[in-house]
């Protein structure tokens, strides 16, 4: 195909001159006036800078600053990744930008330090329109509400007119009060890629003031993780995180559709109480009522143990001195009413009379009462228990002298000794400490457990000391092994005080007394006496059960009693019976530890501990292999853990399929502690081929010559489990 282009030809350039000098008379016109500028030209669209959104791993997001002019609010605040770099092209068309705006006011009580949240843009959450729930504003119901300044900026501009829009719930907007705005994203990709992220911002808007406001600080979701995991407490699938978020929504004028408070001091408390949580009935009688909440598929009770802590009443398990706090002695000087109710339901309302129309607890009953309750475990934490002439004889006796002696070095009276039905005073003896402890089989718990205040066993003295004699099993070797002698011993104080009394006394409350127990070699009295592995950092169990345990507790010395190759025992249903399928379980420490509720929540699961968060409990210390972390294979050599031969579904008929006792070697009993249930053929085969052992015989366990730690180390463990070290 030819192309055709519009030439000109140098003679109609020629011609064309010369016709236009033919016009002259020779001499130049004057130049002629300047014609006016030209209009600004279209600036065109701004470049962006940074990384746009949809391609961030993780979104970082901080309010920088508020307006406020005639009930509109607009705010401005920036996205950016963990590098620091903006994140631009966040938009209200995008179908997966799900990003949304809240506000609440702190509304305070004249006169009376009490102050609470309060949402606003409220929706009504039942038909008669007598509940509410916080609302929110969502970029992709105002998309021209957002503008994107392209570097990672951006500003929001409220449409609810706050001064025009009648509040469904009443509540009516002051600009005044401290307002928090709350930003809640959570992308979730057809990829699976997700982007959450949380942040607030309080201020003042008849000032602009934001710093020195007034504001309720009282609580940090630090605080939480003493217990919880943070993957645990992303509620409502993983969209809210911030503590200063939940609390905006769950503020005190939110509740369920049958109008049950869901504010955060109530229902925090109400979960918490679990199955300890009561009320009255209609004919007035204490019946169990555990916090109930209408949510997504039905009404939910939250009725399993759900709280770890001994004394219960341990407020300070949540309620830490933190100097950082504003507002950390607000529940001891005026307790949101709200919150007493989460934990005594209905209790308080019999109090409400025209003296006390607001139920202001705090009016008559002072919250520090709550204190009270651990009073007799923090006296009981000064109290020690001292050993000493401990002998072993030839004829496989041990004798030895004890004392439990008060804070001011005074012996406490055998009658100021607790001891009722399982819970005796005693104590266990052990040895082979470094290595987890003595063989079950060799001498098993029940021999080594002695009850102090059985008179076969033990003497108490005119002096209020113990002289204790009793025969067991001990290796033939046993002067140059590890000895440990560990007291349990609860010691009776009258109620809510750190007074000692008679048990016998109807106000008496036992309290453990926590004393690191006595441990020696016999044929060296210079030698320093290994602790158990360094495997569990004891601080984070203390931290989240307080001062007592699930039973019988000094410190977390509980493999003293759950040895490795302790018994099975029956997995029970919820009545306390042996289920029917006959599944059994270990009695040993590290599963009873795994498997406990609150720590096991299901395969992958999320919960107060999550399976997969190893670091939770496991020590990071110098190991054997010289890593700076508790957790590693191939240092228990040596070993034989009981184990269930196979665990049974629920259409198991164990006369014809019974669980054995099975036995397991180190490394093999540590991954089948959690995965068992779950373990193929192959991984099981996989373990064998590389020298572990599981099978029914416990001799061959010992002896299994391991070879797991060569490939599975520290770092790859973890790895595997999602964390790195």
């Amino acid at each position: 195909m030819m192309i055709k282009t519009k030439t000109t030809t140098l003679a109609l350039l020629i011609a064309s001159t010369m016709m236009l000098s033919a016009c002259g008379d020779g001499n130049d016109g004057k130049d002629g006036v300047d014609g006016n500028p030209g209009s600004p030209g279209d600036p065109g669209t701004p470049g962006t800078s940074g990384l746009h959104i949809d391609m961030a791993n993780n979104a970082i997001a901080n309010i920088t600053q508020a307006s406020y002019s005639n009930g509109i609010i607009s705010v401005d605040f920036e996205l950016e990744n963990q590098q620091g770099v903006g994140l631009f092209g966040l938009s209200g068309t995008n179908p997966f930008h799900d990003f949304r705006f809240s506000l609440a006011q702190l509304q305070t009580t004249e006169g009376s330090e009490l102050k609470q949240w309060i949402s606003l843009l409220n929706e009504t959450t039942n038909d008669a329109g007598t509940t509410f729930e916080q609302g929110f504003e969502k970029i992709n119901n105002c998309v021209e509400c957002l503008v994107d300044h392209n570097n990672g900026t951006y500003t929001y501009t409220f449409k609810t007119d706050l001064t025009a829009t009648e509040d469904p719930a009443g509540v009516i907007f002051d600009p005044a009060l401290t307002q928090r705005i709350a930003i809640e994203m959570q992308f979730e990709y057809d990829s699976g890629k997700e982007l959450a992220e949380n942040a607030h911002f309080d201020w003042i808007p008849a000032t602009n003031a934001s710093e020195g406001i007034e504001t309720r600080d009282l609580m940090t979701l630090q605080t939480c993780y003493t217990c919880h995991q943070p993957d645990s407490l992303k509620a409502h699938g993983g969209r809210r995180l911030d503590m200063e978020n939940c609390q905006s929504c769950h503020n005190g004028i939110v509740t369920d559709p049958n109008a049950i408070s869901v504010e955060l001091g109530h229902m925090v408390h109400a979960i918490h109480m679990g199955p300890n949580r009561e009320g009255k009935d209609e004919q007035g009688n204490i019946v169990p009522m555990p916090y109930t909440i209408a949510g997504y598929g039905g009404d939910h009770a939250f009725d399993y143990p759900a709280f770890p802590t001994k004394p219960f009443m341990d407020c300070a398990t949540c309620h830490v001195e933190d100097e950082t706090l504003a507002d950390k002695d607000l529940w001891l000087a005026n307790a949101n009413a709200n919150a007493c109710t989460g934990c005594h339901t209905d209790s308080p309302a019999q109090h409400k009379s025209d003296k006390n129309p607001q139920l202001t607890c705090t009016d008559c009953h002072s919250a520090a009462v709550h204190d009270n309750h651990a009073k007799p475990y923090k006296a009981a934490k000064e109290y020690g228990v001292t050993v000493s002439n401990v002998a072993i004889s030839a004829a496989n006796e041990i004798s030895f002298e004890m004392k439990i002696l008060d804070d001011t070095g005074n012996t406490v009276a055998q009658n100021e000794v607790y001891k009722k039905g399982y819970s005796k005073p005693y104590v266990v003896i052990s040895w082979d400490v470094e290595k987890d402890y003595p063989d079950f089989d060799q001498s098993p718990y029940s021999e080594r457990r002695i009850d102090i205040k059985d008179a076969n066993k033990a003497t108490w003295n005119a002096d209020n000391s113990v002289s204790v004699k009793v025969s067991m099993n001990f290796p033939a070797d046993i002067a140059s092994r590890s000895l440990e002698v560990l007291p349990v011993v609860k010691v009776c104080f009258i109620e809510g005080t750190s007074t000692r009394t008679s048990c016998d006394n109807t106000e008496a409350y036992p309290a453990y007394v926590q004393t690191p127990a006595y441990r020696t070699v016999l044929a060296d009295s210079e030698a320093v006496v290994a602790m158990r592995r360094a495997i569990v950092d004891d601080q984070t169990c203390h931290s989240c059960h307080s001062f007592e345990f699930y039973h019988d507790s000094n410190g977390v010395n509980c493999i003293a009693c759950h040895t490795n190759d302790k018994k099975l025992g029956a997995v029970e249903d919820a009545n306390g019976d042996a289920v029917a399928w006959g599944e059994m379980k270990s009695t040993s420490f590290m599963y009873k530890a795994h498997k406990a509720k609150g720590h096991d929540n299901g395969h992958g699961g999320s919960g107060t501990i999550l399976k997969t968060d190893c670091m939770t409990c496991h020590a990071e210390v110098e190991g054997w292999g010289g890593k700076a972390y508790g957790f590693e294979l191939g240092r228990n050599a040596g070993q034989a853990h009981v184990v269930p031969s196979f665990i049974p579904g629920k259409q198991n008929d164990p006369s014809l399929t019974p669980v054995e006792t099975w036995y397991a070697s180190s490394d093999a009993a540590s991954c089948i502690s959690c995965h068992q249930k779950y373990l193929s053929d192959a991984a099981m085969a996989h373990m064998q081929s590389n020298g572990a052992y599981f099978g029914p015989d416990k001799q061959q366990a010992k002896s299994a010559k391991e070879a797991c730690a060569t490939c599975h180390s520290p770092e790859k463990i973890m790895e595997h489990h999602g964390h790195k070290l």
